[in-house]
């Protein structure tokens, strides 16, 4: 209907949307050097798990009535402030620059011909028009021009790019791999434009200036399976997959494909529900959103502390148990810290805070938390030592990338897909990323995918 603001996205299904990844209940897939990627693996999470990993079972007889629905409260959208706009762009380069790409190219997510497999260093993506957003899913990749046109390139078995694949009638390996997003079938008006572009597992969403759910959106945040949105009166919505936890607004139980609501109850936005037993304060409004792999922060408006939920088995979240958590709790051990960020892999979390320091949490087997003598895992932050202030933050399944505030990233966690830039060796501590491109360029943001990571720099 003309005039009447929405959110726009790729189609989402139940085919698209349920258990398209790894059963984040266990533990990390099994690693393998010399793995290839084929057309048949849509995720590069589909993978089998080692069942020392997987987080302690519990009986569906345990979760009664009255334990599914803990004292909760959902806010309703009537009568409500407004607290916050939508921004004319969401964590980007207004003007535009340039995308570098490092990792595994085989599904063409680093936007390279068919024919190159993978790159070591950060090459450029030869992209016609400068970027001012970039995103990645687990096996493709999502930019945004300053002309508010959007390319996409990667797998597209479940239609994640938006578009017919280049070579859908032919093997070509020279053709080029990205393409552009036709708009004019999802866009209003000629003053619609888009401000946030977020990936994730088999989806792309895209939120436009006019964007509405049940209400106007300001921010959208995505997670392997799931998606978050805030909206400007501060209310959270969630969809997608919700078995561990994720959604914060369905039980252990209810989460299991939906249960009486069916799958329409895990696909269609609805507000989260928050435990009130662990917060003391009536009604709470939300200022950002943030998500990892499986696991969510929400960080709460006039208030000095952050809820957190979902997948918590290495203990990503910051709390001391291992279960996941259903509906967001308070976390103690966040407390004290003035948060600027929170971003997460499969089972750990890196936390930025406004004077640019980088605290990390959760699993570190592979070096993914930047802190050498850890073997295990970490329940509180902990502080990564011996790096510049930092300006911003991401992770990927299991690594974690630093931008200083010279514009040089810090690198650390698992080298299985050569995504953090220095070959296949795990890298424990943070260490600065060199290369003939990313010496003379200026990073401002990091996307991170499943095996290859792309760069967003600042001409």
């Amino acid at each position: 209907m003309k005039g009447e603001s929405r959110i726009t996205t790729t189609p989402v299904t139940a085919k698209n949307i349920r258990h398209r990844s790894i059963s984040p209940a266990s533990a990390a897939p099994t690693r393998n050097k010399k793995s290839t990627v084929s057309t048949k693996t849509t995720t590069a999470n589909r993978k089998t798990v080692k069942s020392d990993d997987a987080q302690p079972s519990r009986s569906k007889s345990s979760v009664t009535r009255s334990t599914r629905l803990p004292n909760l409260t959902r806010r309703t959208i009537r009568r409500q402030t407004t607290y916050l706009s939508v921004p004319s762009l969401v964590n980007g380069n207004p003007k535009g620059g340039q995308v570098l790409a490092v990792g595994e190219n085989g599904m063409t997510q680093l936007g390279l011909k068919s024919s190159i497999d993978q790159r070591k260093n950060p090459q450029p993506v030869l992209i016609p028009e400068p970027i001012v957003q970039i995103a990645a899913g687990p096996l493709h990749s999502v930019c945004l021009t300053n002309q508010n046109n959007i390319y996409t390139f990667g797998c597209n078995d479940e239609h994640a790019l938006g578009r017919p694949d280049n070579n859908d009638d032919d093997d070509d390996e020279d053709s080029d791999p990205f393409g552009e997003v036709d708009l004019n079938k999802i866009m209003n008006s000629e003053e619609e434009h888009i401000v946030q572009i977020v990936a994730g597992d088999s989806h792309t969403i895209v939120l436009s200036n006019l964007g509405k759910v049940y209400e106007k959106i300001v921010k959208l945040a995505s997670g392997n399976d799931f998606v978050l949105f805030l909206s400007e009166t501060g209310q959270v919505y969630s969809c997608g997959n919700g078995e561990t936890g994720q959604l914060g607004r369905l039980s252990r139980y209810a989460s299991e494909d939906g249960r009486r609501g069916g799958i329409d109850r895990l696909i269609t936005p609805a507000p989260i529900l928050y435990n009130r037993s662990s917060i003391k304060e009536k009604n709470l409004t939300f200022e950002d959103i943030f998500t990892g792999a499986h696991h969510y922060f929400l960080k709460v408006r006039d208030q000095p502390y952050i809820l957190a939920g979902g997948l918590n088995n290495f203990h990503q979240i910051g709390l001391t148990s291992a279960d996941s958590v259903f509906f967001p709790v308070h976390i103690p051990s966040l407390d004290g810290y003035e948060w600027k960020k929170f971003t997460g892999g499969l089972h750990h979390t890196l936390g930025l805070t406004t004077d640019g320091k980088v605290y990390a949490m959760g699993r570190c087997h592979e070096g993914q938390l930047g802190v050498d003598d850890l073997t295990t895992h970490v329940d509180k932050p902990m502080l990564i030592r011996n790096i510049p202030k930092a300006v911003d933050v991401a992770c990927g399944n299991h690594v974690s990338f630093i931008i200083d505030e010279n514009g040089k990233v810090h690198s650390f966690g698992a080298g299985t897909s050569l995504q953090h830039g220095h070959g296949e060796e795990d890298i424990k501590l943070p260490r600065l990323m060199s290369s003939k491109f990313m010496d003379i360029k200026r990073i401002i943001n990091v996307a991170v995918g499943a095996q290859h990571t792309i760069f967003l720099t600042k001409e």
